[in-house]
């Protein structure tokens, strides 16, 4: 783990960065990098962001004045490249490449199976959100929250711990978010949006998802499956899988839950336990994923039936 002060003054000593999240990003992703390109550009920087896919749906509905880029054009040259969520250099799909081309180099994470990348980078396992870092760092910097960065940022930290929920919620995730209130957020705007409003297509798959979960005969491990025709039939989004696994974890006695997603000729899954199985170290990373204790991932390059077999050994094999 490095320091945030040698981190900070890496971001000082260059005028042009690239803010770069993971593939597939959810809130800690897009929050994180958003209000860290909004906090270097305070300190004169130029900055834009560089997202795999682009912003989610579900999150346009929030203020960012943050340029968002998801091609090969960038606006300016740019100095530095900073990932931000990314627990490895594959997990920044389409801007590998730009972010290896880039003269400086820096990554802040949370991820624990992150062995670290960069020339200058903080990797700290136990916050329970990058966002929570990114308050930390840009309190570093220098920089006072202003009421957008404050509200991507409680985004970033609010979808990661589970709504505060999480073992992973600690102290320190308190402090972050007490910090965004302090900038002045509007707290029942942004849960709304998040919580308690989804699309119809979002409703649609979670019900066909829910309809078509299975259980071994233990009640300790759960799965569904999300298969391409379900996205179709719901006219659901790629993004709307996001937070369907938790429902299979919150059954009574389920101690594994997975969700099994059809992607072409490969099969992503989100994974998810109870302690003591840690699933990242326990399913994830032998597999060849990764995550944390109780919340991983993994893409096998296999059809959705025998990945999810495959799976599901792993994790059996676990528990036992």
């Amino acid at each position: 783990m490095g320091r945030m002060t040698e981190l900070a003054a890496f971001l000082k000593a260059r005028n042009s960065w690239i803010v770069f999240g993971h593939v597939n990003p959810d809130g800690d992703a897009a929050g994180s990098c958003i209000a860290l390109a909004l906090a270097l550009e305070a300190l004169g920087k130029r900055a834009c962001v560089y997202l795999p896919g682009g912003l989610p749906e579900m999150y346009r509905v929030f203020p960012c004045t943050v340029e968002i880029a998801s091609g090969d054009a960038l606006p300016f040259r740019v100095e530095g490249g900073f990932a931000a969520d990314v627990s490895e250099p594959e997990r920044l799909g389409s801007g590998r490449a730009l972010y290896d081309a880039c003269p400086g180099r820096a990554m802040l994470d949370h991820h624990a199976t992150n062995a670290g990348f960069g020339e200058a980078h903080v990797v700290d396992g136990a916050a329970a959100a990058t966002g929570e870092l990114a308050v930390e760092l840009i309190a570093e910097l220098g920089v006072e929250l202003t009421e957008e960065m404050a509200t991507w940022l409680f985004i970033a930290i609010c979808t990661d711990c589970g709504r505060f929920g999480y073992s992973s919620t600690r102290a320190q995730t308190m402090e972050a978010a007490a910090a965004c209130l302090r900038a002045g957020i509007d707290l029942d705007g942004v849960t709304r949006e998040l919580y308690r409003t989804r699309s119809e297509g979002r409703t649609r798959l979670l019900g066909m998802a829910l309809n078509g979960l299975e259980m071994d005969g233990s009640g300790r491990m759960c799965w569904a499956r999300l298969t391409e025709d379900m996205f179709r039939r719901a006219g659901a989004l790629r993004e709307d899988n996001e937070g369907i696994v938790n429902y299979l974890l919150e059954i009574r006695g389920v101690q594994f839950a997975c969700l099994a997603e059809e992607r072409g000729s490969q099969t992503k899954f989100s994974l998810r336990s109870k302690l003591p199985l840690d699933v990242a170290e326990a399913v994830a990373v032998p597999l060849g994923g990764g995550g944390h204790a109780c919340a991983a991932g993994v893409t096998l390059n296999l059809p959705l039936e025998e990945a999810l077999a495959r799976v599901l050994a792993q994790a059996e094999a676990a528990l036992k």
